[in-house]
């Protein structure tokens, strides 16, 4: 069952209990008829379905309740409503909106119950999915936005048997629409996450850094095993390898064939170890293996579906699919296109494949970039997806090209429109810069948004071979491409110092990401979140105004650099004060700053005062099986600031029946500092029962007189006089609530 609560804040917020809710399709939720064919589904008081119906005989059977759109697989709560009419309107009213449906052709709009104003349709800017604090979309987009997709409804859920692939409807009969009225984001975000679906959490290490290795049929496994021992060397964060079509899909030997037209390993996968002593020589340096395929198993109902390069019997699919996974293989990027219900269906049984012991890490497509590296085709704006593809993470922008303009425009789909802005946050690109300042700087924010991934080999190297690796992926005339040789060029500076810079601040605020990670799956709020999303009050930020800058969560401002510039200037929000990550310069009340951009290997970084941030100890890859020492960073402000801490077991499926716990800290500055840290709340394996933290309390100007926890005096304290800061160390019972109180 899912239980609805609204926290002090104001922000819905969505659990799961142990008690499995009811689902019957034709009591699924509150509806109204029109005219014999349009039938309105009332699911809350802001949120409904129009659906227009050309079937015959019966217009709106139970099974086809529940297209792929939707994720709620229970029923809803019934809403009240009113139903009149006169000679040219339909009313249909509930406790909040009016929806009006002209006699003649059907039409319908919305208005505000109360102030008898217009809701819809109006005439404000889009931003994302969004609009004058509400959405309209169909089974493909908002607001009918292109596609190349069909926007009737196809496929169903089946309670039987759990899935949207065995109810299927041929022809374009079924016509559905869908509204939510907020008017807030946090409001539209959680209305839109209970009726889509939530995306799932990651497993805790797929919040690490992914690593493509494509070196076309060259690759081989001695290459493999001796670039994982350079990212041990350099010092540089990673916890999977991905394996491009040289793994096996498209390579026999060093002989390149038609993608996905094989399903076994490259022989030169397969020595000096067999593939699964490789797999497990990889998992010793704490690093997983996931494949790409381009290929997939043509189950029953798999029509319209886009660019498979290979298709297979199903059985025959799978079943080497499995192999491959009892191998100790973590999952697929399904590399086609308009596949969303091919992917949803592999991620399905592959999940049921692991049951709720692990986390399926699956990635698919989201086609998005400014230039497609071999044609023109139109390809800026996802429209190769289907609403309800946001259930399975993570996701791809497709083949895109190397320059400025490409990271740019990346940076803004990932982390504002087409991302978090459209109910997506777990996007990465190929980030393959043609230089290497490009690099360096598309790392920089990779490794500050939901996923981190990269598609060069060796994401260090500096001045690629752009022509090169456009040929190693070209799909048309692959049999004339000459391939060069893998050679790394010299060079004084590199992209090195950047991406392990940055990838190790990543993993050092996986406590932070994570817990994010967990408030986007409750509450639908995106991990990353554009200025206008965070601070929808100010005007300057509710235009998008600066779309390149975004909120890694609600306390660290990121503003990368997009451009080579010597300068920048960068927006911070007004009525905050800032502080610089790096060199402590705060900016008081915010506003527009000119900022220096000279050094590539510094990445504009702002903390808002009052900012709680967890981060852990330093290291190279995420083990869910060793205790986090947690550091809370804390900025303390003239009000009282708070974080809730968010934890699991990092592997099962467990968190989706309330198996996670939350721990809330508190700050507050008057003449003293408090920091309290609540109990841990909530249950799952391995919870600790106690848990150690220091505390780093920024902007103590002098020396403390005395540090008490929990009103005794504490010894295990220092301040840092150069830094402004004082570190406390304290070892908390995790079922107590401990205070530190800084004494001036």
């Amino acid at each position: 069952m899912i239980k609805k609560f609204i926290t002090s804040s104001g922000i819905l917020f969505f659990l799961f209990s142990n008690v499995v809710a009811q689902l019957s399709l034709d009591q699924y939720c509150s509806k109204v008829v029109v005219q014999d064919s349009m039938e309105i589904s009332l699911y809350s008081p802001t949120m409904f379905r129009f659906r227009i119906s050309h079937l015959q005989r019966e217009k709106f059977p139970a099974q086809y309740e529940i297209p792929f759109a939707i994720g709620k697989t229970t029923n809803w709560n019934k809403v009240a409503f009113s139903k009149n009419e006169d000679a040219v309107f339909y009313y249909i009213s509930t406790d909040s909106l009016q929806i009006r449906i002209t006699k003649r052709g059907l039409i319908w709009s919305m208005w505000n119950k109360i102030s008898g104003k217009k809701i819809c349709p109006s005439d404000g800017p889009v931003y994302g999915m969004f609009k004058d604090g509400y959405t309209v979309f169909d089974n493909v987009s908002s607001f009918n936005a292109p596609s190349k997709i069909n926007r009737y409804s196809h496929w169903f859920y089946n309670p039987a048997a759990k899935n949207y692939t065995d109810v299927y409807l041929e022809n374009d009969l079924i016509d559905d629409t869908y509204f939510i009225y907020g008017p807030s984001y946090s409001e539209l975000f959680a209305q839109m996450n209970e009726l889509v679906g939530p995306e799932p959490l990651l497993p805790k290490k797929g919040y690490g850094f992914f690593q493509t290795q494509h070196l076309s049929c060259k690759g081989s496994q001695e290459q493999l095993m001796e670039v994982a021992k350079k990212f041990r060397e350099k010092n540089i964060p990673l916890d999977h390898f991905i394996l491009d079509f040289e793994w096996g899909d498209g390579c026999d030997g060093d002989k390149e064939v038609t993608w996905g037209s094989r399903l076994d390993w490259n022989k030169n996968y397969t020595y000096p170890l067999s593939p699964e002593q490789m797999i497990k020589k990889l998992d010793s340096m704490h690093i997983n293996i996931m494949l790409i395929h381009h290929n997939a198993g043509n189950f029953a109902t798999r029509k319209h579906q886009g660019w498979t390069e290979t298709e297979y019997d199903e059985k025959t699919w799978w079943n080497k699919y499995k192999q491959s996974l009892d191998m100790g293989v973590r999952g697929t990027w399904q590399d086609t296109r308009l596949n969303d219900i091919t992917d949803s269906y592999i991620y399905n049984r592959t999940q049921d494949y692991y049951g709720d012991d692990k986390r399926v890490l699956f990635l698919g497509c989201r086609k998005m970039v400014s230039l497609n590296p071999w044609d023109f085709r139109f390809s800026v704006m996802p429209t190769e997806n289907m609403i309800g593809a946001r259930r399975y993470p993570f996701h791809w922008t497709e083949d895109c090209s190397s320059t400025w303009n490409e990271m740019a425009f990346q940076l803004k789909a990932i982390n504002n429109t087409y991302g978090p802005m459209s109910g997506y946050s777990y996007l990465a690109s190929d980030v393959i810069g043609s230089t290497w300042q490009i690099q360096a700087r598309w790392n920089q924010f990779t490794a500050l948004s939901a996923v981190a991934r990269s598609h060069n080999p060796k994401p260090w190297s500096g001045d690629i071979d752009v022509n090169d690796f456009i040929n190693k992926i070209r799909i048309t005339g692959r049999d004339t491409v000459k391939i060069s040789a893998q050679t790394e060029i010299e060079q004084k500076e590199t992209a090195e110092k950047s991406i392990r810079k940055y990838l190790q601040l990543r993993y050092r605020l996986l406590p932070y990401i994570y817990s994010y990670a967990f408030v986007n799956y409750l509450t639908g709020m995106p991990v990353t979140r554009p200025l206008l999303l965070a601070f929808p009050e100010d005007y300057i930020c509710s235009s998008d105004a600066w779309p390149y800058e975004y909120m890694l969560g609600e306390n660290i401002l990121v503003a990368p650099v997009y451009g080579d510039f010597n300068s920048m200037e960068i927006y911070l929000p007004k009525e905050f004060d800032w502080i610089d990550y790096e060199t402590k310069e705060e900016f008081k009340g915010g506003g527009i700053i000119t900022y220096n951009t000279s050094d590539i290997n510094k990445l504009p970084i702002f903390i808002k005062k009052g900012a709680i941030v967890p981060m852990r100890q330093q290291s190279n890859w995420i083990d869910t099986k060793v205790a986090d020492i947690i550091t809370l960073d804390i900025y303390p402000a003239g009000t009282i600031s708070s974080f809730t801490l968010y934890e699991d077991d990092g592997e099962t499926m467990q968190y989706q029946k309330g198996k996670f716990s939350k721990t809330i800290i508190n700050c507050e500055k008057k003449n003293d500092i408090t920091v309290s840290i609540d109990k841990m709340e909530g249950n799952y394996k391995g919870k600790p029962a106690s848990q150690l933290f220091l505390l780093k309390i920024n902007d103590v100007l002098k020396i403390p007189k005395v540090v008490q926890i929990n009103n005794a005096l504490e010894s295990n304290w220092k301040y840092d006089a150069d830094n402004k800061t004082v570190w406390v160390q304290i070892k908390k019972q995790t079922d107590t609530k401990s205070t530190i109180v800084i004494k001036k």
